[in-house]
């Protein structure tokens, strides 16, 4: 009885403890709201016809095989020529690949400080024919309706950004501005296609120029407002790095024959238990370091047993992971992602079939690699009538920035100033962008976009109806001038 009383008295003491660890780490709190916009309304209008102006340009990115449209992307960097001339008194400008921009914003003499750069690209995906009646207005139009929203491609992904980024310099260069670092603005051509021939030869420059930047900021994550399940504060997620992505074929091959006379097996079932055998033997859910820092950022306004979960993770950090795994979207931010995609085999229904494959898609976490991720699937699949394979060379994941760096620190600070004192919180990016080319010549790469999304606004990049308000845009340019004078003033 005397074990039994301690045990009792033990088990009181430690969920005081966690009680009081709540209460002291994350006290409880009020959702948090947008600190209203600023801007002139005539001054937004025209940034607003600027960006309608770029967006006229039809900048696509097809496809590996076919060329950039010459006269789109020379007429984009005419047009940005002409739209922005006191920006271009003060830049140098390189074309890079023909169709990609460097900028180089000198510093004033003497400084000592590292460069650092913001990326963006002006390339934009194509609209498919089978859509385009779902756009209230013609995606290549740039038009601006009455409620003031811009509708085109691009506005989102990515023309919006690198148009507030012109913007902001544009209004910086005209005030007399004059950074005490150097700062470069890379804009690529080709990100919708991989950003091979555009920022991978442009960080290849910068490297062979001997330019080490301390951070570089390009898209990536947004501020999400009533996304995340549970909180009502929108949250501004600046993503440390992306993932990677290799897609595996699981070949096999038989004999075949009539389909009266089968073995235990063909083609078709070894190749379909290959892809069961990875597809049900998933990627350990991990609650990283990153993911805690999330969840501590929109705590407050959590309930009392959500807050008693996340401050006490030493303890519930298993139960809190099988939690938040329950979506697949929270799930992809914390492991290996495998999704079984494709089956081949056969040609007729009594004929046994003399080769299959099973095809399956990894998103690889930054703790995992290309060939690891070979290696487990031929373990798991442990069968040597099965050939593993890449489709291709696959792309690895980057590395994760710190969030404690000074480029986090200077777009936390911008995101304060310009959104108010908003939950602020580090995250990965499931998607690929241009900023893993520049890895090797930054200290910290990070990933942000200055723009509040919705439900309805992630269905837009790459779909249908895409568009931006001009309050959104003019946001957008008053971010920009205020990180680039909060980093290099």
């Amino acid at each position: 009885m005397r074990v039994l009383g301690y045990l009792v008295v033990g088990l009181v003491g430690l969920i005081v403890f966690m009680v009081a660890n709540t209460v002291a780490m994350l006290p409880a709190g009020e959702a948090k709201s947008l600190k209203p916009a600023s801007y002139d309304a005539a001054d937004a209008r025209r940034m607003a016809e600027n960006l309608a102006g770029a967006v006229r340009y039809q900048t696509i990115s097809h496809s590996l095989d076919r060329a950039p449209d010459h006269k789109a992307f020379k007429g984009f960097h005419d047009y940005l020529v002409t739209t922005y001339p006191n920006a271009h008194a003060v830049l140098e400008r390189e074309v890079v690949s023909d169709y990609s921009l460097m900028y180089r914003w000198p510093a004033a003499s003497g400084t000592a400080k590292k460069p650092i750069a913001l990326a963006a690209h002006m390339d934009v995906v194509p609209v498919p024919e089978v859509g385009l009646a779902d756009w209230p207005q013609p995606p290549f139009a740039g038009v601006i309706d009455d409620d003031g929203i811009l509708w085109g491609r691009g506005t989102l992904d990515d023309k919006g950004m690198l148009i507030a980024v012109m913007e902001a310099l544009e209004k910086l260069a005209r005030a007399g501005f004059t950074p005490d670092r150097d700062i470069y603005f890379l804009f690529g051509h080709d990100e919708e296609l991989g950003g091979d021939k555009g920022a991978a030869v442009m960080a290849g420059m910068l490297k062979d120029r001997g330019v080490q930047l301390a951070w570089l900021m390009d898209e990536g994550s947004a501020i999400p407002d009533g996304i995340i399940p549970g909180v009502k504060s929108p949250v501004a997620l600046i993503s440390l790095g992306e993932k990677g992505s290799v897609t595996l074929k699981f070949s096999a091959t038989d004999d075949g024959g009539h389909s009266s006379a089968p073995k235990d097996y063909t083609a078709a079932s070894l190749a379909a238990a290959a892809g069961v055998a990875v597809t049900e033997n998933q990627y350990p859910l991990v609650l990283d370091e990153h993911l805690e820092s999330f969840l501590k950022a929109v705590a407050p306004e959590q309930p009392f047993l959500n807050r008693f979960m996340i401050a006490n993770l030493w303890a519930t950090r298993g139960v809190m992971a099988g939690e938040l795994a329950k979506s697949p979207t929270v799930a992809a931010f914390m492991h290996t992602t495998t999704a079984f995609t494709m089956m081949q085999s056969g040609t007729k229904t009594n004929i046994l079939p003399q080769y299959a494959e099973a095809v399956v898609n990894y998103r690889i976490h930054p703790r995992d690699t290309v060939e690891g991720v070979v290696a487990r699937a031929t373990e798991l699949i442990g069968d040597d009538r099965v050939t593993v394979t890449k489709m291709s060379e696959g792309r690895e994941a980057t590395s994760m920035s710190d969030p404690e760096g000074a480029g986090y620190k200077a777009i936390a600070d911008a995101v304060k100033a310009e959104f108010g004192d908003i939950p602020i919180a580090p995250t990965l990016t499931v998607q690929g962008t241009d900023a893993r080319h520049y890895g090797g010549v930054a200290d910290g790469v990070y990933r942000f976009m200055p723009l509040v999304v919705g439900k309805d606004t992630l269905k837009q990049i790459h779909g249908t109806a895409e568009h931006i308000s001009i309050e959104a845009l003019a946001r957008q340019v008053s971010f920009f001038e205020t990180l680039i004078r909060g980093t290099a003033e």
